[in-house]
């Protein structure tokens, strides 16, 4: 699981990475949007299910008390 988790956030770094690129090259004159947007959509997909599986993890452990769990 925790392999899994790092590869997802690495994921994340290299597709919010991939749509920064295509916001430099629109800026200097070779657009790309479609870059720009499966970076984007990409990234934050990528980094949703890596909270989620790592909120998972972390319930499994106990490391979050049951009352802490029902305040957030």
């Amino acid at each position: 699981m925790r392999l899994v988790v790092l590869l997802l956030s690495l994921g994340t770094l290299v597709l919010y990475g991939r749509a920064i690129a295509g916001l430099w090259g629109h800026m200097i004159g070779h657009p790309r949007p479609g870059m720009i947007i499966y970076g984007l959509i990409g990234g934050t997909v990528t980094s949703v299910l890596a909270l989620l599986l790592w909120r998972k993890r972390i319930k499994e452990l106990d490391w979050i008390s049951e009352e802490e769990d029902r305040r957030s």
